[in-house]
């Protein structure tokens, strides 16, 4: 059996959860996924893609772009033996076109180690920050999630290509908005915990893909680093809600979504992403599922019938 790695970066979980539907649905393949995380300053070991038929590259999208790990992973992989095919997928809390331009600076310096892309697919997932999705919400977005992700698989098992290079002029904005990577490597001083209300359960430290979080138990005190990735699993995973993280303090979002159990609950409207759309929750999110309505059409899928 053909095997299919998948190289993925995941703060909350969400693009975590898709790379999990991507072993599901990618059944001519055997499915490895690494979670990209550090030890000290140094990846923990990951497998070597030279063992591999098929490799993915997952990431979140912050600030329209790749986030620094991701890259940074991407950077220090060995360049291949032989070309291997390959494809990229990103997670990010609106369906924005701005979004699919984060993946194209790691497609241009994997391309130069061998990695063939043949897709890249943008998925919509519920949003860590800026504000909590409702489990209206949540449901169309896993249930959509799951047919883009099967559409998706069966093209790569089909043998399917696409161009996935976009322009600089269509991306020159790109970045200037990479200014994040520096931010979360200064916003260390602003990061607080609120001693009253931590129970000291140790879940930011042990979430914290960067290693970035430390607890000095003689002191009981929690140290940040300047590793920060922005990716709020800390302040997201916190079951007290006793993490501040700074000055996005404002736009941060708290505690799971259970988004399965909730893509599962009958009684919850679906789909909700429809001509009801008003305002904001238009502009970010109405194209996007139009444009995923004739894809899926385009390849046979239902989604009024699609069961996940």
């Amino acid at each position: 059996m053909k095997k299919a790695l998948i190289y993925v970066f995941s703060g909350t979980g969400n693009t975590m959860l898709v790379a999990g539907l991507y072993k599901k649905f990618l059944t001519d393949y055997e499915t490895t996924i690494y979670q990209i995380r550090m030890e000290g300053k140094k990846f923990l070991p990951y497998p070597d893609a030279e063992e591999f038929d098929l490799i993915g590259f997952g990431h979140p999208v912050y600030g329209f772009n790749v986030p620094l790990p991701m890259n940074d992973f991407c950077n220090q992989l060995p360049e291949l033996k032989e070309k291997k095919k390959a494809f990229v997928f990103k997670t990010s809390g609106e369906g924005l076109i701005w979004n699919m331009y984060s993946s194209q600076k790691i497609i241009a310096a994997l391309t130069k180690k061998g990695y063939d892309f043949c897709t890249d697919r943008h998925i919509v997932m519920p949003y860590n920050m800026i504000f909590r999705h409702s489990p209206e919400m949540v449901k169309s977005e896993f249930i959509y999630a799951n047919a883009l992700v099967k559409m998706n698989a069966e093209q790569l098992m089909r043998g399917y290509r696409e161009n996935v290079k976009i322009g600089m002029f269509r991306r020159w904005f790109v970045p200037i908005i990479r200014i994040v990577w520096i931010y979360g490597k200064l916003q260390s001083p602003f990061m607080k915990i609120n001693k009253a209300k931590c129970t000291r359960c140790m879940r930011c430290v042990r979430n914290c893909p960067m290693q970035n979080i430390t607890f000095n138990s003689s002191k009981g005190k929690f140290k940040f680093g300047t590793n920060c990735a922005l990716c709020v699993a800390c302040s997201f995973g916190c079951p007290q809600n006793a993490i501040s993280i700074g000055l996005l303090n404002g736009w941060k979002v708290n505690g799971a979504y259970h988004i399965e159990n909730t893509a599962h609950d009958k009684s919850i409207a679906f789909p909700y992403f429809n001509e009801n759309l008003k305002g904001i929750k238009r502009w970010l999110y109405y194209k996007y599922y139009r444009k995923a309505d004739s894809l899926l059409i385009e390849n046979n899928i239902d989604i009024e019938k699609f069961e996940i």
